[in-house]
């Protein structure tokens, strides 16, 4: 199995590649990459565009790697708490669900983060604000075929924001999140 990228490295690319964009906007140039040749004797109305075009698809990008590697943290974590003699928070729900999918149920992170929010001192808060990202998450990973009328900020740095807000909360019921697989 390979690793799942760390949402905090996903968030670090998107401001390097922003960096990069924002100094090509400021020079007026592309850089000498040959991936830029296409900017070359392009009008400087129509190289602006490009960049924000560009900075739009970045955006998508960083997002949908942000919160998709949150998933796989989020469902990593809910698989390693089925095993083991301690009780911990889920574990008997994770067991639950190990069974349901063996008989075919998928586990989705909906439903592993509606279990959270049913453990006592839950953060419930945390929990709905991280769980409202996934509709511009499906509407980025479905490719973008359906109007997104429900999603809130497709930002990067939105997105981050709620994932540690979310980790730090369920920190404080939970010191071993997220557990490693």
């Amino acid at each position: 199995m390979t690793e799942a990228v760390d949402p905090e490295n996903a968030y670090e690319w998107y401001l390097q590649q922003i960096d990069l964009l924002e100094s090509m906007g400021r020079t007026g140039a592309p850089t000498q990459d040959p991936h830029c040749a296409k900017f070359f004797g392009m009008p400087f109305d129509d190289f602006t565009d490009a960049l924000r075009d560009l900075r739009d698809e970045i955006e998508h990008s960083a997002y949908l790697a942000i919160v998709s590697s949150s998933e796989a943290l989020i469902q990593v974590d809910f698989r390693a708490r089925k095993g083991g003699k301690a009780s911990v928070p889920l574990q008997g729900e994770a067991r639950r669900m190990a069974k349901e999918e063996k008989r075919g149920r998928r586990i989705v992170l909906e439903d592993v983060l509606e279990a959270w929010k049913r453990v006592p001192d839950a953060p419930v808060r945390a929990i709905s604000d991280f769980k409202q990202l996934l509709l511009h998450r499906h509407w980025l990973a479905h490719g973008r075929y359906f109007v997104d009328r429900d999603s809130i900020s497709a930002d990067p740095g939105f997105a981050i924001e709620r994932l540690r807000k979310l980790r730090t909360s369920l920190n404080k019921i939970d010191v071993a999140f997220p557990r490693a697989g």
